[in-house]
């Protein structure tokens, strides 16, 4: 089975937005598109009047009228359009994993609107998005709708913006970010921000540490070393290094105003106790008004050895 691009839909502004990246994304990078509509069975007495038979026309006429979309802009694009009576969290992540074909793939990447689902059957759920990050494997695309309403871009070069740690997880936002910048034709901004711990403020070491000097050439000097691998590996693309002492959050938000993409990692964590989000990740989420990839890693502990031993 080939692997797709998987987007999830209910009809609302921000799944449509969605479902239109999706398609872009799909057709560039030559695989098929899945569109799926997921709504939670209603099991209570209203059922016996016909609820879950309306819920189930009603995505028939969402995911058709999702396909003519599709196909009226990329013809050419295998579109397959799948409607599943379940809690939609678990649906996405199932579809992405390809557990619901005998011989299903894994997805390449799953897209969403950035507010997640609306109601379906009665069914409103505002964490969906979180959720589903915090469960799926692949790399998640979150789209806000803008640009679909007319918003005007930003002057200048357009850009993928990447967050770059280059103590964790680095290859894999990097290998994600290039790759989109060469199919795409953009620019791309590797961007390393950091501050130091509060205990150095309250303890008084930041006085004692060129911020500006010595740690920003050693900054400077870790992230060229993360980067030069993919660079080589995808010279056709241009490449702007940036190192600031600054929170990572806010300086990714700042960057991504002239963005197509921001690019940003998060730590696979496999307790189902405790946050899946990291703090930066979620931060990013929430201010970057231009889509958001979240690229999944697993721990180096190897690095984080190396590190410490340093």
């Amino acid at each position: 089975m080939p692997r797709s691009v998987v987007v999830g839909v209910d009809g609302s502004p921000e799944s449509l937005a969605a479902l239109d990246w999706a398609a872009e994304e799909a057709a560039r990078r030559g695989t098929p598109l899945k569109v799926v509509l997921a709504w939670p069975p209603v099991v209570t007495p209203l059922s016996v009047l016909g609820t879950v038979d309306l819920a189930r026309r009603q995505a028939d006429v969402t995911l058709r009228d999702a396909e003519l979309r599709v196909k009226e802009r990329w013809p050419e694009l295998v579109v397959q359009a799948v409607q599943v009576p379940n809690d939609p969290v678990r649906a996405l992540v199932d579809e992405v994993s390809g557990a619901q074909e005998p011989d299903g793939a894994p997805a390449e990447l799953l897209v969403l609107g950035s507010r997640g689902f609306g109601a379906v059957a009665g069914f409103l759920v505002g964490s969906v998005s979180q959720r589903v990050l915090a469960r799926t494997d692949c790399p998640v695309v979150l789209v806000r709708r803008g640009e679909e309403e007319g918003e005007e871009a930003e002057a200048g070069p357009r850009e993928v913006v990447v967050g770059v740690d280059p103590f964790e997880g680095a290859d894999a936002v990097l290998a994600h970010a290039f790759e989109v910048a060469q199919r795409r034709g953009l620019r791309l901004r590797a961007v390393y921000s950091w501050t130091l711990p509060a205990t150095y403020q309250y303890a008084g070491i930041a006085a004692s540490v060129d911020v500006t000097g010595e740690m920003l050439v050693y900054a400077k000097g870790e992230l060229a070393r993360v980067v030069k691998p993919w660079r080589e590996k995808h010279p056709q693309v241009e490449v702007v290094e940036e190192a600031v002492n600054a929170r990572p959050a806010k300086v990714l938000a700042d960057r991504a105003a002239g963005a197509e993409l921001v690019v940003i990692g998060r730590r696979v964590r496999r307790s189902p106790l405790g946050a899946h989000v990291g703090a930066v990740a979620h931060a990013v989420l929430h201010h970057v008004p231009c889509p958001v990839a979240v690229v999944p890693y697993e721990r180096d502990e190897k690095r984080e050895q190396e590190v410490g031993d340093e």
